[in-house]
C-alpha cells in the first residue's frame, strides 16, 4: 500500500479501530509493573507543616533586600549577581531545610567560606622578589636604642592582635592577671626575636618586608600554568642521556621526566618462560608490572626478554602506557561492588566506608594502593593464578559502573538514581 493516500480516503467518516486495552511496553530499562501503585518519593505534608516549614525557611534563608544587593553589586559584575539570583531561585529553601544538613565527618570541607581572603594555615600567599619593595633595600645593625623602641612597638603590635578590644584594666581576678602576664611575656618574646627589632633601615617598607613571609626564600612558589611550548623547551633544556623508548614515553605522554617519577611502579609476577623453536629450547623471563599516581591512575603492563634488566623495562614502559582512569567514590573506594572473571579466577570487590582500609590480598592491596584506593575489601573464591589475579582486578576498576550513566540509562537524574539531596540526607 503507498504512503501517500488519498484525500477521500484520509477525511472519510469510516471509524478508526479502538486502540487495545492491553498495555504497552514503554521505551525504558525497567520491566512495566502495572499493577503496582507507584509509591511517592516523599511523604505528604499537611497544611499546618507545610506553613511551619515556610517560616523556618525563610527565617533560616531569607531573602536577598536592597541593601545586601547593593554590597552584592559593589563586589560583583552584574553577570555574576545574574548567576547567584538564578542559583539562589533554582534551590528551593524548603528543601534545604527538610534535607539539607551540616556534615560532621572528618573529610567535611569549609563550604561556607567565600574564597575571599587567604587562609594563614592551608593557602600559600604569593612569593615576593626584592623588586617588590619599593625605595632603597638598604639595613643596617640597630642600636640598642632603635632596638628597644622597635621592641616596644612589635609587643604594642603583638597585644594589639592578641586584645582586639584593648587591655583588661580595673581589678581582675588571679586567672585573668596570669592571661595577662602569659600575653605580656609571649608578645615582648616574639618582638625581640623579629628581624625588625635588630635591623635597622630608613625605608619603612624594607623594614616591614624583614617579617613579611611573602619575603621568605624557604617558601615554596606556586604552582605555575604554563603553555605547551615551555614545557616542551624547559624539558629538552634539562633533557638528559636517556634510553630511546623512554624517550618516545615522555613524548607520546607529553610529560617530563619530574612527572615520571611521581609514578609508582612494582613488579609482582615473575617467572621463566620457555619457547621451542627449530634452535632449541629458548629460555626468557616473563615480568608483569602495575604502575598508578595513586590518585585515581592505573596501569598493568606484560614484558618478556632474555635479558632480566629489558624485559623488566619493557613490562614498566608497558604499564605506563597502558594507565587508565580509575573512578573514585569520594576518592577512597569503589562505586558498589565490583566481580570479574578471566579464565578460572573470578574477583569480587566491595566498597567500605572510610577508616575501614585495604583488607585483600597482597596483589589487589598493590593495586588499589597505586591506584589511591583507601577502603576496599575483596575476595578470589576460584582460581587465585596471580596473572589472572591481576588482570581481573584491573579491569573490573577500569569498568565500573558509575551512578550517572545508570541514572541516564534509567531516564532519571542523578539525584533520583542516589537517592541524595543537598547535604546527604538519604532517604
Amino acid at each position: 500500500m503507498s504512503v501517500c493516500r488519498s484525500v477521500r480516503c484520509l477525511f472519510s467518516a469510516v471509524s478508526l479501530p479502538k486502540p487495545s486495552s492491553a498495555p504497552k511496553r514503554s521505551f525504558h530499562a525497567s520491566a512495566p509493573r502495572t499493577a503496582r501503585r507507584r509509591r511517592p518519593h516523599y511523604p505528604s505534608i499537611k497544611a499546618e507543616d507545610l506553613k511551619l516549614l515556610n517560616q523556618a525557611a525563610e527565617t533560616q534563608y531569607p531573602k536577598y533586600d536592597t541593601s545586601e544587593t547593593a554590597l552584592l553589586a559593589k563586589r560583583y559584575t552584574p553577570e555574576q549577581i545574574a548567576a547567584i539570583k538564578a542559583a539562589e531561585s533554582a534551590i528551593d529553601a524548603r528543601d534545604v531545610v527538610t534535607q539539607g544538613q551540616n556534615r560532621t565527618d572528618p573529610w567535611l570541607l569549609p563550604y561556607e567560606d567565600d574564597l575571599a581572603e587567604v587562609d594563614p594555615v592551608t593557602d600559600h600567599a604569593p612569593k615576593l622578589s626584592p623588586e617588590d619593595i619599593p625605595g632603597k633595600k638598604t639595613f643596617r645593625e640597630a642600636n640598642e636604642v632603635e632596638r628597644d623602641e622597635a621592641i616596644a612597638r612589635i609587643a604594642n603590635e603583638n597585644l594589639a592582635k592578641m586584645y582586639p578590644d584593648g587591655i583588661p584594666e580595673g581589678q581582675l581576678n588571679p586567672k585573668q592577671e596570669q592571661q595577662l602576664q602569659e600575653a605580656m611575656e609571649a608578645a615582648f618574646t616574639q618582638a625581640a626575636l623579629d628581624p625588625r627589632a635588630t635591623f635597622y633601615s630608613e625605608n619603612p617598607a624594607a623594614a616591614q618586608a624583614l617579617a613579611d613571609t611573602r619575603h621568605s626564600i624557604v617558601q615554596p612558589d606556586l604552582p605555575r600554568i604554563d603553555n605547551r611550548m615551555v614545557r616542551q623547551t624547559r624539558r629538552l633544556s634539562t633533557e638528559e642521556a636517556e634510553d630511546p623508548r623512554q624517550k618516545r614515553l615522555l613524548q607520546y605522554l607529553d610529560w617530563d621526566k619530574q612527572k615520571l617519577r611521581t609514578i609508582r611502579v612494582k613488579t609482582l609476577v615473575v617467572h621463566s618462560v620457555t619457547n621451542q623453536t627449530r634452535m632449541g629450547k629458548i629460555q626468557s623471563l616473563y615480568f608483569l608490572t602495575i604502575a598508578g599516581n595513586q590518585d585515581g591512575l592505573l596501569g598493568v603492563g606484560e614484558g618478556k626478554s632474555v635479558e632480566p634488566e629489558e624485559g623488566r623495562k619493557q613490562s614498566v614502559m608497558s604499564a605506563i602506557r597502558n594507565m587508565r582512569p580509575i573512578p573514585r567514590y569520594e576518592n577512597r573506594t569503589i562505586f558498589g561492588d565490583l566481580e570479574k572473571k578471566v579464565g578460572a579466577t573470578k574477583v569480587q570487590l566491595f566498597a567500605r566506608p572510610p577508616g575501614f582500609g585495604l583488607r585483600v590480598q597482597h596483589l589487589i592491596f598493590e593495586l588499589a594502593r597505586a591506584a589511591g584506593l583507601q577502603d576496599l575489601a575483596a575476595r578470589t573464591p576460584r582460581s587465585r593464578n596471580k596473572m589472572n589475579v591481576i588482570k581481573a582486578t584491573w579491569e573490573a576498576l577500569c569498568n565500573q559502573k558509575l551512578p550517572d550513566e545508570i541514572a541516564r540509562a534509567r531516564g532519571k537524574k542523578l539525584v533520583d538514581a542516589r537517592k541524595v539531596y543537598y547535604g546527604g540526607s538519604v532517604h
